[in-house]
């Protein structure tokens, strides 16, 4: 496991008011520049509160808004480490922008097609060859599964294989964050009905392997094409499901974002 290795003064001079939030942010730095590397066991609550000159209990309200924020984990019996859990910080972040612009569902579909159309492009040309075949497997199993809950979740792993296979972390975190909104929202307004499910998802299959097939062919404008023709299409159908349930889709969205924000936690 590795260990915190602090090479800076001893001691750190803060400035009156508001330490806390001081402790934090310079904690935050260390911890966004590498320098408090993932896996990093910090040291104890009593070693931090000497390093900065602080009270235990401003270590504790600092190491709480850490944790708030994905970046640190306290294990109990074990101590506190340096997760920097990407997914959970953008979840975090993603959906309150989200939120507090009143982005639409259909407006976020316009975002995520472009990105995938990217992602599909970048992984003709960097998916190894062990990222296709998982690719290739993952729709075999997502065209076997019969239960709206199993779809959905390995219609999340196949995108999100997809997504990972661009090789470029940024396009695909945000990928597989709007994904999984998608999904939720989707998987919710069809009432868990397998027929409404398919409504939705089952007039994709054939786009789907089209693309898997152009991506394994490494055929960038097939690649492309067909990323265009899926995400058209999701369009489509997810906006014929919105209208069928009765403007309950900025609920919908409310809830899923709560419980993405759980699962990040």
């Amino acid at each position: 496991m590795a260990e915190f290795a602090d090479t800076r003064a001893a001691t750190v001079r803060l400035n009156r008011g508001g330490m806390a939030e001081q402790v934090m942010a310079d904690l935050t730095d260390q911890i966004l520049q590498g320098t408090l590397a993932r896996g990093i066991k910090l040291p104890s609550e009593r070693e931090l509160a000497q390093r900065y000159q602080v009270s235990g209990p401003t270590i504790r309200e600092a190491i709480r808004g850490l944790a708030a924020v994905n970046l640190v984990e306290v294990r109990h019996g074990a101590g506190m480490y340096v997760t920097a859990a990407v997914d959970g910080l953008f979840t975090l972040a993603t959906s309150a922008l989200i939120q507090l612009e009143k982005i639409e569902l259909l407006n976020i579909l316009d975002i995520l097609e472009p990105l995938h159309v990217k992602a599909a492009m970048l992984a003709c040309k960097h998916a190894t060859t062990k990222e296709l075949l998982a690719l290739s497997s993952a729709l075999e199993t997502l065209e076997r599964d019969a239960k709206v809950a199993d779809i959905a979740a390995e219609l999340r792993v196949f995108l999100g294989l997809m997504a990972d296979a661009s090789h470029n972390v940024l396009i695909a975190t945000l990928c597989k964050f709007l994904v999984g909104l998608l999904i939720e929202v989707a998987q919710e307004e069809s009432g868990g009905m397998i027929k409404n499910w398919h409504k939705v998802g089952g007039k994709l299959r054939l786009d789907r392997r089209k693309l898997v097939e152009a991506l394994q062919a490494r055929d960038v404008a097939q690649a492309t094409t067909m990323a265009v023709k899926y995400h058209r299409h999701t369009k489509t159908l997810v906006g014929d499901l919105l209208a069928a349930g009765n403007n309950k889709a900025a609920a919908s969205m409310q809830r899923a974002f709560k419980r993405m924000r759980r699962a990040s936690a």
